[in-house]
């Protein structure tokens, strides 16, 4: 299969091309250097808001499938920001469309189910986005109707809460690990949030399932299908340094939300990382690059 790949350079898209060695990538770059030597990738360089600067290479190539990950200036979740992304993946499903590709997996967001609490499905819906979720909906429906005139196969996937080696250094474990190690105070925002936390490893391999198989166009939700607490998180990694945990005799709260996974379980796949392994392998990685 020829697969185009936007967004090869982040946390996702550096763990998710490695496993598509059986396939023929073409890669999009902004400004950015993606590592990769492997025969079967090629990387150019181009802007999403600007189809000119990529789309002689993507008509060559012929994509049978897009995998569209980027979604740039993040944790910059202003207006200005969402609006340069929504235009981008605007231009690039006319692009797709125009050149032929039949298959797209687009990324989509947990946040996109808003204030729904508890065991949430791909059918929930909430009248109460933030901006970032109202934009990757904007865009999902867009992806919708364009795929649905061009003939193409949309998967949307929305991931939920990933971790792991190489993660943003200001994200919930990379911080606490640090604050932990050098003894400085866990800033925690709320302890007692419930999210969805699924594993690197675990997102794309749910990632290369949805794009090999055979698969009807629609909304999956990849995530662990279990919630925890942020302290339970905070506890384990402490436990990884050798540490007492910082939260005891924690109450038990509700708020919060996880996958329904049933859609993927159809397709024989299931996390194979739990929280505390894949927390064990992260905290293994920046102990080596600390």
């Amino acid at each position: 299969m020829k697969i185009f790949i936007t967004g090869g350079s982040g946390f996702i898209g550096k763990y998710l091309i490695p496993i598509f060695h059986e396939h023929e990538i073409l890669c999009l770059s902004h400004s950015q250097h993606i590592e990769n030597s492997a025969a079967n990738v090629k990387v150019i360089n181009g802007d999403l808001t600007n189809p000119e600067s990529y789309i002689n290479e993507l008509k060559n190539f012929k994509p049978d499938c897009c995998v569209h990950l980027a979604w740039y200036g993040l944790p910059d979740y202003s207006i200005r920001t969402n609006t340069k992304n929504l235009l981008a993946g605007i231009s690039l499903i006319e692009s797709l469309a125009e050149v032929g590709c039949k298959k797209v997996f687009a990324v989509g967001s947990c946040w996109e189910y808003g204030d729904v609490q508890g065991e949430v499905k791909e059918s929930d819906i909430s009248n109460n986005l933030g901006i970032f979720a109202s934009f990757k909906t904007s865009l999902q429906k867009i992806y919708e109707s364009v795929c649905s005139e061009a003939g193409i196969n949309l998967i949307w996937g929305r991931i939920f809460f990933v971790y792991g080696p190489g993660q943003r250094k200001n994200s919930l474990i990379p911080s606490c690990y640090k604050s932990l190690k050098f003894g400085k105070e866990l800033k925690i925002k709320n302890p007692f949030a419930r999210n969805d936390f699924i594993y690197i490893l675990d997102v794309v391999d749910s990632i290369r399932v949805l794009v090999e198989s055979e698969i009807k166009s629609g909304i999956y939700n990849i995530g662990s299908g279990k919630s925890s607490y942020v302290w339970e998180v905070v506890n384990y990694v402490a436990a990884n340094l050798g540490l007492p945990h910082p939260y005891k005799n924690m109450p038990i709260m509700v708020d919060g939300n996880w996958a329904e996974m049933s859609k993927m379980k159809k397709y024989d796949w299931k996390p194979k990382f739990s929280l505390e392994s894949g927390i064990s392998n992260t905290i293994i990685a920046l102990e080596e690059n600390s």
